[in-house]
């Protein structure tokens, strides 16, 4: 599985870009809640949530851990 570090964020704080800390590799939030919601386990770690303003953001699954939480 992934870790994923915010490069990215509105002025309201929504992240909106993210890189994939062991391949550099840069992830939209689009593509991010894509993958989640395809059941990719690569982000078995996060999970995609709604807002009741419409807007869905994605989160670190909660644990224990706070090595998988987003940067």
């Amino acid at each position: 599985m992934m870790n994923l570090k915010v490069v990215k964020q509105t002025e309201t704080g929504l992240n909106t870009e993210f890189v994939n800390i062991d391949s550099g590799r840069r992830v939209s939030l689009d593509h991010a809640i894509q993958q989640i919601r395809n059941g990719n386990p690569n982000y078995g770690n996060y999970e995609a949530v709604n807002r009741s303003n419409g807007t869905t953001y994605i989160r670190s699954k909660p644990d224990n851990s706070t090595k998988n939480n987003i940067e």
